[in-house]
């Protein structure tokens, strides 16, 4: 099962992941900006935060990969805000943002660097064994085919019911998902690989 090429992707994604005991990514559908391929969203204090990531509108529709960022506007210190809002009373939140603005401190270039830059800090920090596979699709760049292959995460992801686990806000709103794995990452810190057990894996 194909897994779509996000950025800072929602604990679902992980959880299907780690059922399947292997992370496929479709590198190169076609970037559309409804799809949210360059959004995230945390658990702010007021609500279920989306973030984004501005790019260049001559790069729509181009495979995510080739999409550049725009830092015409100094979107990297509202996410940090954002972060530092939401996280900064998480029990794990100063021992791993460092490394997730060193990846955005540099300023990538190109979608494709800020996702595969992010999920090697998530990877190797939610301590998963299998690494990601990035797999350009022959077909996936036309529209249709790229959502064909996607369909069954899709499903897969609507279906699957996320075990609550410790929040931030969860006193005022209760659990709240699916969000980035970020918020699993800070509030769970060494304890997430516990945290998957509870997905049974299945055969690829």
């Amino acid at each position: 099962m194909y897994l779509p090429y996000s950025l800072l992707p929602d604990v679902r994604w992980f959880a299907i992941g780690y059922q399947q005991q292997q992370y496929p990514i479709l590198q190169n559908a076609p970037f559309i900006k409804q799809n949210g391929h360059n959004r995230y969203s945390i658990g702010g204090p007021n609500s279920i935060q989306p973030l984004s990531v501005p790019v260049y509108h001559d790069d729509r529709n181009l495979p995510l990969p080739q999409v550049r960022i725009n830092y015409n506007q100094n979107w990297i210190k509202d996410h940090k805000q954002a972060w530092q809002t939401a996280y900064g009373k998480s029990p794990f939140f100063e021992y791993y943002d460092y490394r997730f603005w060193a990846v955005f401190d540099e300023k990538p270039t190109t979608m494709q660097d800020l996702i595969e830059g992010c999920n090697q800090v998530l990877f190797s920090n939610l301590k998963l064994q299998c690494p990601p596979q990035y797999i350009a699709h022959d077909q996936a760049e036309k529209s249709i085919i790229a959502h064909d292959l996607l369909a069954p995460y899709q499903q897969a992801a609507h279906d699957l019911n996320l075990p609550p686990y410790p929040q931030v806000f969860e006193t005022k709103f209760h659990f709240r998902g699916p969000l980035s794995a970020i918020d699993l990452l800070f509030n769970l810190g060494p304890l997430v690989p516990e945290y998957f057990l509870q997905f049974p894996t299945t055969l690829p």
